[in-house]
């Protein structure tokens, strides 16, 4: 089956003219690092991000094939495509939108979409997809991660307010700039599993709530805080859906996991796989090439099939998306899990062929500037991040099982 995505006429037309609006509108003349941990808050690189996003969010550009009416670009699936493509091959992309609080659409922005009164989405949603608000996720506990039915935070309703009593961790990046935190938590403690919680947007400014910062492994420009919830008193507007969805959070979850998002990243050819490549072809270790070392050849060769998997899942994905069809079910938690799978193998093929400079930041000695050094860690922040790899082998297996039913 050929997933190849190509340019009609008139989608050619339409790439000219997205590359047209970027260049005019968003020029650049400095370089974004690969690890956005060194973008720091106020710096000319992340004011450009800001301005960035929010250009792009004022065309419809973050999200485009939502409709106009909440903010969205109203493109098709097909110009969706291009735009997403056009805008991954730009320097910025990196952590200008590619990695800037994406899921604040992506995630936050649908749930609303699926069951949000009519009310919640002519409030949230057009700020939500101009890019204008930031919203972390308040999901995982330190006792529960993937098993979201595990939650142990409770919203209990008292008149139309719930009051909320628990903590949560894994909170947003290095900045202080969340304006909701979507929450998960027990509505009904004496409920069923996974028909006893529910789903808010709490305004990180109410009263009863605290933060502190998590140390990390590495430094990861996201997941950086615990908060804390001590009798937080959340009025029913921000729970979403109202009181008569205060138990569906885990059908509105499902739900949004179905929502089609093409994504053109796949098309983008990995830094870190191109500076070795550069790197091994001109570095000599005892007196030969390191090209020419046959560990070294075995090493990336591996790292770039792995590349290539994840090149054709990203592409089978984006068929789906445009196409609005579905193969068995799984393909996305198998896409995110080979995405896991390539990070590791990544890390080990450069400790192996670089050695300590694999793991150096320092600016004298650190190679690619310290993005290698980033890449190494990854793996250690990825492998449980949003959902682990023995879970989603659980979710494929589930969906394999149902083939013929």
């Amino acid at each position: 089956m050929d997933f190849e995505f190509r340019d009609t006429p008139k989608l050619a037309k339409f790439r000219k003219e997205v590359r047209a609006w970027l260049d005019l509108n968003m020029p650049m003349d400095f370089e974004i690092p690969d690890n956005p941990h060194d973008v720091l808050p106020h710096s000319a690189k992340y004011e450009f991000i800001l301005k960035a996003r929010h250009a792009l969010g004022a065309k419809g550009w973050l999200a485009p094939t939502w409709p106009k009416e909440y903010g969205g670009g109203g493109l098709s699936m097909e110009e969706a495509a291009i735009v997403e493509g056009e805008v991954a091959q730009r320097p910025w992309s990196r952590f200008g939108v590619g990695d800037f609080f994406p899921s604040t659409i992506t995630q936050f922005g649908v749930q609303i979409y699926a069951i949000g009164t009519e009310e919640q989405k002519k409030r949230f949603l057009p700020p939500i997809l101009k890019g204008e608000i930031i919203r972390w996720n308040g999901s995982t506990e330190p006792d529960c991660g993937s098993d979201l039915a595990a939650v142990k935070t409770t919203a209990i309703r008292d008149g139309d307010e719930y009051v909320v009593n628990g903590t949560k961790v894994w909170l947003g990046t290095q900045y202080d700039n969340a304006d909701y935190i979507q929450l998960i938590a027990v509505t009904d403690p004496k409920a069923a599993r996974h028909h006893n919680i529910g789903l808010f947007c709490v305004p990180v400014g109410l009263p009863g709530i605290s933060k502190v910062r998590l140390p990390m492994i590495r430094n990861c420009h996201t997941s950086g805080w615990q908060m804390f919830f001590d009798n937080v008193r959340v009025p029913v507007e921000y729970l979403i859906g109202g009181h008569e969805n205060a138990t569906n959070a885990w059908r509105v979850l499902s739900t949004a996991t179905r929502f089609p998002q093409p994504n053109m990243g796949w098309s983008v050819r990995d830094r870190n796989q191109e500076f070795v490549l550069d790197y091994v072809r001109k570095t000599k270790r005892d007196g030969q090439l390191l090209s020419q070392d046959p560990d070294v050849r075995e090493a990336l060769v591996e790292t770039e099939i792995q590349l290539e998997i994840n090149r054709l899942f990203g592409m089978r994905q984006n068929w789906i998306a445009m196409t609005g069809k579905r193969l068995v079910g799984y393909e996305a938690t198998q896409a995110t899990l080979q995405g896991k799978v390539t990070t590791a193998t990544q890390a080990e093929a450069y400790a192996d062929i670089l050695g300590p400079a694999a793991l150096i930041k320092d600016p004298e000695w650190a190679l690619f500037d310290g993005n290698i050094e980033y890449k190494h860690f990854a793996p250690v922040a990825m492998a449980s991040a949003g959902i682990t790899q023995e879970v989603s082998k659980m979710i494929m297996t589930r969906w394999a099982c149902r083939v013929g039913d």
